[in-house]
């Protein structure tokens, strides 16, 4: 299944720590350093997009959340 979003990403610094959040999709991650924490979303986002997928409720969690699903219009010949 391929899936392509475009999503927001805040980087919010606290203290000795940073946290890249994803309000849209109510995913996050922190780390000492802008990088180690943008890296930790990824893994974030990968781990959350691999669970709604293999359990088939990424649709349901994304309609949720507010999201508006869209497909991709097939040609015709």
């Amino acid at each position: 299944m391929e899936v392509k979003l475009k999503i927001l990403v805040q980087l919010i610094e606290d203290g000795d720590y940073i946290t890249a959040y994803a309000p849209s999709l109510e995913v996050s991650s922190y780390a000492k350093t802008k990088k180690e924490a943008k890296k930790r979303f990824h893994e974030a986002l990968d781990i959350f997009l691999d669970y709604t997928i293999k359990n088939g409720t990424l649709e349901k969690v994304l309609l949720d959340l507010g999201w508006t699903l869209r497909k991709k219009p097939t040609p015709t010949l």
